[in-house]
């Protein structure tokens, strides 16, 4: 629980100030004076004073706040403003030119959008990709080139265009390097030596999907701390033999016993270092996503290893930026959908979550080690970065339009701007309840 705790402290915290700082930076570069930088809402457990403006610790953490001198919607948040009159007009945040009050709101969503990016291109930078050892083939999927090839689950590839294949991941590159084409696969098949021909053709731009996927094995990859598997005392390179009565030989067979067994007992054998070993694992309950419908969850059982991987490939600095850029984009594009989903009644409330499960999710991403955390902290903070541009008052997605209307000729009054924005607080706070409420249902029986 401390654990738990003490990863959403980290979570929360980091991007929350990484947020802020882009805020006061840019407001700072400007000649913007802050009042005040706080860390968390609500009250003030903590105050200093440096640099011209007061640093705050505030009681509730799930969020913070730079008050710029003269942004009349911080009395939104229930703040006075400290006496400006002591200010220079030019220090306050109305008088100064649009582009430059833009910079100071909009920083805040890009420091988040960096911060992502950096998080991830270091990821990518000091663990490089998992080497998967093997190339067998699980089931492709019907009418992908592999299925037309005549692949099949459990075929092993043993050479491309007569050239040996070393692993999945020499495998996969050199078809992306390919491209469309024909090529000629060597594959084991019951222990036997078959040729077939595989061809990738080039649709709309792209390559289409090629149906290849590898097939990982039985050996235990990752294991979670204190989870089922590390409590049974699993390793990496364990080989699990049998579970629940039945020889396995693939991962995706561990998996489907472990998914349908969630609080049953299970007999398990594996071999560790040369030894037979037997016991008992219990599957741990868990919600997890519905694989017919990512926006919803299904209870599923879990014992928490992952596939075995044979160390990583190290890559240069320029593919690190590349893929770790790639990984924002995805997550913001995925973020995009789900909040298309919501706003027009089709998402499912499976997918929305809270503190929480902000807590859950950052506790178990440390127990799986600080990469992961990072991971996920680079994952918060790219959603943040879309959530605070959404065009609600109160959030930076508000303070924008309203600028973009007044650089349009069609500024909103200042008195209808603290109205607006008093109703998007209100929303935004009824909006946290429920939220709270929906977390509150997963954790309590």
């Amino acid at each position: 629980m401390i654990n738990t705790i003490l990863a959403m402290i980290f979570t929360l915290g980091l991007v929350v100030l990484v947020h802020e700082l882009g805020h006061f930076l840019a407001a700072r570069s400007v000649g913007i004076h802050v009042h005040r930088f706080s860390i968390g809402l609500g009250p003030v457990l903590l105050r200093w004073r440096g640099l011209g403006t007061e640093w705050a610790l505030s009681l509730l953490p799930f969020g913070g706040y730079v008050k710029m001198a003269g942004m009349l919607e911080a009395v939104g948040e229930g703040e006075t403003p400290p006496e400006e009159a002591a200010l220079p007009p030019d220090r306050l945040y109305r008088n100064k030119p649009i582009p430059a009050r833009l910079w100071a709101i909009l920083a805040g969503p890009l420091a988040n959008l960096v911060l992502a990016v950096v998080l991830s291109t270091g990821i990518y930078l000091v663990q490089g990709f998992p080497i998967i050892p093997d190339v067998v083939l699980s089931e492709p999927p019907a009418e992908t080139p592999a299925a037309r090839a005549g692949l099949a689950r459990g075929d092993r590839v043993l050479a491309m265009n007569d050239e040996p294949v070393a692993n999945w991941n020499e495998f996969a590159e050199r078809l992306s390097q390919g491209g469309a084409g024909d090529y000629r696969l060597a594959v084991e098949r019951a222990g036997q030596r078959l040729e077939l021909p595989l061809t990738l053709t080039a649709t709309a731009g792209r390559f289409d999907p090629t149906g290849l996927s590898v097939l990982s094995d039985n050996r235990v990859g990752r294991v979670l701390r204190n989870g089922p598997a590390d409590r049974l005392g699993l390793a990496t390179g364990d080989r699990i033999l049998e579970l629940d009565g039945r020889p396995v030989a693939y991962f995706d067979e561990i998996a489907a016993i472990v998914n349908a067994s969630s609080g049953r007992a299970l007999a398990i054998v594996w071999e560790h270092e040369g030894q037979r070993r037997e016991g008992s694992i219990t599957p741990e309950l868990a919600q997890v996503p519905d694989p017919a419908d990512e926006d919803k969850v299904v209870e599923a059982g879990r014992i928490y290893f992952e596939p075995y991987s044979e160390g990583t490939e190290p890559i240069g600095f320029f593919d690190a930026v590349k893929y770790g850029s790639l990984q924002v984009f995805y997550t913001a594009q995925k973020t995009l959908e789900w909040v298309v989903k919501q706003v027009t009644f089709r998402g499912s409330k499976d997918a929305v979550g809270g503190p929480i499960l902000i807590a859950k999710v950052a506790g178990e991403m440390a127990r799986w080690g600080w990469d992961r955390l990072l991971g996920f902290i680079a994952f918060f903070s790219t959603q943040l970065f879309l959530l605070n541009l959404l065009p609600v008052p109160v959030l930076d997605g508000g303070h924008l339009g309203f600028l973009l209307l007044e650089a349009v000729g069609l500024p909103v009054r200042e008195q209808w701007r603290l109205r607006l924005t008093m109703a998007g607080m209100f929303l935004l706070l009824g909006l946290m309840l429920f939220i709270l409420v929906l977390d509150l249902g997963r954790v309590l029986p």
